[in-house]
């Protein structure tokens, strides 16, 4: 029967750690351990000494500490069909030891299992030239699917790195290189094409600027000219006024001085003004000598006009 019981207690242990034959175990800082009693009732146990009777107890150490885990040399195809061989590196660290120990078989190759299925299965979601550009869009991919899929097994993942990438081998790399070069010439054409296009409407954006430019410079001119000419009229209109009410004040003076005869005075002014021209004619330079008419020049007009400024005298 204790041998049966011996051959038991000898079946590989799902936790890593070697069981030793003593009644005594040391469980270090850092990681934390369950003792089961014939397989059952678990027992906590915290860093330090604790007691471990043989065949009767078996103790399973877990390292709470963050440790990483690499995944070297993972064939697979991205979403254009392009055959890649990568390397990753995952971080992660037990947060739940009871998970750890009980819920899954073998924690550390488990993880190792899911994070190369996941790795293969989100690079086949993006594109060669994808990866190539940005590796931290997948690196956050893989973080959060592999996170989410040993979480129940009390187990965190920390941080996930691609540490290289790139083709199978050479033949895909050459393949590779061609349709690099075609694509590169191809956005090259993109951006003079392009370059084009920009020049183009910026001579179309000039010459639309120039019209406007144009169109308003005319239109402040032929304003400016209508206001030049508004206070041109404007200051016609002021003279003539003035002119109007000096003669009019002239015309009552007049008439006060020729008892209130308007008619009178309309002539008296007649004959100034003529009398006024005829001076001018006879100071000027070019007219030696004037015929007058006596119907038309208006003798008797100016004879009362002599007689008027002989009376003022």
């Amino acid at each position: 029967m204790f041998k049966n019981v011996f051959r038991l207690s000898t079946i590989v242990r799902p936790i890593q750690t070697e069981q030793k034959r003593s009644f005594l175990t040391i469980i270090n800082q850092g990681f934390e351990g369950y003792r089961t009693t014939f397989g059952r009732n678990p027992v906590h146990l915290k860093p330090g000494l604790r007691l471990s009777i043989p065949i009767l107890h078996y103790v399973q150490k877990v390292d709470m500490r963050e440790a990483g885990m690499t995944v070297d040399k993972i064939d697979a195809y991205t979403k254009d069909n392009v055959p890649v061989q990568l390397s990753a590196v995952l971080f992660y660290q037990i947060k739940n030891a009871y998970n750890a120990c009980f819920d899954v078989t073998d924690y550390r190759s488990s993880i190792r299992s899911v994070g190369t299925s996941s790795l293969r299965s989100i690079v086949g979601q993006f594109e060669y030239d994808q990866i190539i550009g940005d590796r931290n869009k997948i690196n956050k991919e893989w973080l959060l699917v592999v996170g989410d899929s040993i979480e129940h097994w009390g187990i965190q993942t920390t941080k996930a790195e691609i540490q290289s990438f790139g083709p199978l081998d050479a033949s895909v790399a050459k393949t590779l290189e061609k349709q690099m070069d075609a694509e590169r010439d191809r956005r090259q054409q993109e951006l003079n094409t392009r370059a084009k296009i920009n020049i183009s409407e910026g001579e179309k954006q000039s010459t639309i600027l120039q019209s406007e430019g144009n169109l308003i410079a005319a239109k402040n001119s032929a304003d400016a000219n209508l206001l030049t000419m508004q206070r041109q009229a404007e200051g016609q209109k002021y003279l003539i006024e003035q002119e109007t009410l000096a003669l009019t004040e002239q015309l009552q003076a007049i008439s006060k001085q020729l008892n209130n005869d308007h008619h009178l005075a309309v002539r008296y002014l007649l004959a100034r003004k003529r009398f006024d021209e005829l001076q001018a004619i006879a100071t000027g330079t070019n007219n030696s000598t004037y015929f007058i008419n006596s119907q038309t020049e208006g003798i008797h007009s100016m004879k009362m006009f002599a007689d008027l400024m002989k009376k003022d005298a």
